[in-house]
């Protein structure tokens, strides 16, 4: 896990800049880079308390998997929708 986590961040910017071009790039990858130290920083002790709370880890593993399928759908979405923007482009 720790080896593809350290090829995403290294990675990571490439595919900013790629998404999104070179205009602030820099605010873009720190509010990216954030945001990841908010969930590093609040996950745990929020699975914890939803353990506490439902006396069962089927609460924070459903809502982790849910956040995943809905992370996957924004993605699929925005690649169609560049794919479709490069397209448009490339005819133009």
């Amino acid at each position: 896990m720790l080896a593809a986590y350290g090829g995403w961040v290294a990675l990571l910017p490439a595919v900013v800049m790629d998404y999104f071009g070179g205009r602030n790039i820099g605010a873009l990858i720190g509010i990216l880079y954030t945001s990841a130290g908010f969930g590093t920083l609040i996950g745990p002790a929020a699975a914890g308390f939803a353990f506490d709370f439902a006396h069962s880890y089927l609460t924070p593993i459903l809502t982790s998997a849910i956040c995943n399928v809905i992370a996957a759908i924004v993605m699929a979405v925005a690649s169609s929708q560049r794919a479709r923007s490069n397209r448009v482009a490339a005819k133009g």
